[in-house]
């Protein structure tokens, strides 16, 4: 067996084994007998995950040359069951302007859906089948996420899960805090290698216990080839948490208001600069002011522009959060709550 992939099974051994498993020198059998091992613990994991995972299609009408409209499919994604009533989870690209969604789960069945409520900002949709009794899967803690640990991602990568059976790729988290550009908003993002393909949008990235690390996104491409080059980004499962309870109540689901535009600062010591309160905003009734430096969000230290954007994507309206500043050499803190403005403003 050459080294490399003697070096990959050993390592993978360990991570499954957890704390404390150690292996030392192993000869060709012994590594055989681990291998083994990974191997059922690798497709039971497979098993489970399958389980809350799901294709999704959307269906666009198209006018005929006689006149006619006819439906057609236009696309594919993925997406997770987020509760046992129906409720699934995926990105607002998978399903934007469909006429018609269908979710095809773990066991074959087709589902129509409904589009229950989305947020196009982060591209979050929330669809509903009439279906019960699912297998919600389980968000995992984004804050333990570490580089370097064991990830898979699970989905329906160029149609291959429309027969029923979720397509799963393994890789490791390669990063974290990634700020994607683009039509929607990707704040905080996991960067993975597990590889991740047009039709996986919309689908889960799980850890080695089956839980949602993140929700698949975005991919780096070479040139048009729309191929996978081992760069892909999830949407961290804790900003989504935040605001799955808003998106299951079915009402409008907004960023967190605040009314401050900010910009980077130039002092040494980081932080944003305010450029801009709007007025009767939560930010101007407690008294933030232009110029003020923003050093710290709810016991975050802010320590420039990708720090401010990264926590401000994880805050909800109704959320109270505070705010540490400097202004004239002195720092004071400021609580407020995010509310949906009445009038306009900036942020």
């Amino acid at each position: 067996m050459p080294n490399r992939s003697r070096a990959r099974l050993i390592a993978l051994a360990v991570a499954l084994a957890g704390p404390g498993a150690a292996f030392s020198q192993p000869d060709e059998e012994t590594i055989l007998r681990e291998a083994e091992k990974i191997e059922r613990s690798m497709v039971n994991l497979v098993s489970k995950i399958r389980e809350s995972t799901v294709a999704v299609v959307r269906y666009v009408e198209k006018p005929t040359e006689d006149g006619r409209t006819v439906e057609q499919q236009a696309g594919v994604g993925s997406g997770v069951v987020v509760d046992r009533d129906g409720k699934v989870f995926t990105n607002v690209h998978v399903i934007a302007g469909a006429s018609r969604v269908e979710v095809i789960f773990e066991d074959g069945e087709v589902c129509e859906a409904e589009v229950f409520n989305e947020m196009p900002t982060y591209d979050f949709a929330l669809l509903k089948v009439r279906r019960s009794g699912l297998s919600p899967a389980k968000w995992a803690s984004t804050a333990a996420v570490q580089t370097g640990q064991w990830a898979l991602a699970a989905g329906n990568p160029r149609g291959l899960a429309l027969d029923g059976e979720p397509v799963v790729t393994l890789g490791i988290v390669s990063g974290k805090g990634r700020v994607a550009g683009g039509k929607y908003k990707y704040h905080n993002s996991i960067q993975t290698d597990a590889e991740i393909n047009p039709g996986n949008s919309g689908g889960p990235l799980f850890d080695l216990n089956g839980r949602i690390v993140g929700i698949n996104g975005l991919i780096n491409t070479l040139n048009a080839s729309k191929a996978n080059v081992g760069v892909g980004y999830s949407i961290p499962g804790a900003q989504i948490e935040s605001f799955l309870p808003s998106l299951m109540s079915g009402e409008p689901v907004e960023a967190g208001y605040h009314g401050l535009t900010v910009a980077a600062s130039d002092d040494p010591r980081g932080g944003v600069v305010v450029r801009k309160v709007a007025r009767n905003s939560p930010a101007d009734k407690v008294g933030i002011r232009v110029g003020d430096r923003i050093t710290g969000l709810s016991g975050q230290t802010i320590a420039g522009i990708v720090d401010w954007s990264n926590l401000q994507a994880m805050l909800p309206n109704g959320r109270t959060i505070s705010l540490r500043y400097e202004r004239n050499g002195r720092y004071s803190t400021k609580t407020l709550k995010l509310e949906r403005p009445r009038s306009g403003g900036g942020r």
